[in-house]
């Protein structure tokens, strides 16, 4: 199931109007397909695709899950359509301390830095682990947004590196003032 995103349509209930107010005053008239994955956990979770920057290496999707929690993520251009792990970041209630208001609001925050300035994401092989951190470029420096790691003996499948390091990079997606 795909829905649009319009300024005079109604969203999804899982896609708030402080989410929806910001992704349409920055994004304009960007027409991203929200997508309801099929299967039992169709209900639960819905899936939205932002625009790429000209030139950049990955995107970042958007997860809104039933419950209030989200999560974004980013995605490389090669290997759109399979599923290479990457970086990505959790929004929980337990974070927030239950608190939704205030998961909205730092989900917000960091979609619009997301959004509005260059990014990059280190993807670093160590001993024992794969590390991705994601990093905006705000006043000449680069600024964390989040960090993870996985066991590189798990059945993660990320991106094949040379080396212990590469850096990925994206073009800011919006202005700032949108």
């Amino acid at each position: 199931m795909t829905h649009s995103l319009h300024k005079s349509e109604s969203m999804p209930p899982k896609i708030d109007a402080k989410t929806s107010s910001l992704l349409s005053r920055l994004l304009g008239d960007y027409n991203p397909g929200i997508n309801q994955p099929k299967g039992d956990i169709r209900e639960k979770i819905v899936r939205l695709d932002l625009p790429t920057a000209p030139g950049a290496e990955y995107f970042f999707r958007l997860w809104f899950y039933e419950g209030g929690e989200r999560q974004i993520s980013a995605h490389l251009i090669q290997n759109r359509g399979d599923d290479t792990y990457f970086w990505y970041r959790p929004l929980e209630m337990g974070e927030f301390n239950g608190s939704e208001d205030d998961l909205v609001s730092e989900f917000c925050q960091e979609l619009e830095n997301l959004l509005t300035h260059e990014t990059r994401i280190v993807q670093r092989k160590g001993w024992l682990f794969w590390h991705f951190r994601c990093e905006y470029r705000a006043e000449e420096k680069w600024k964390s947004v989040c960090s993870h790691s996985a066991f590189r003996g798990g059945r993660f499948k990320p991106p094949h590196i040379n080396g212990r390091r590469r850096i990925y990079h994206s073009a800011s997606i919006a202005s700032e003032s949108g």
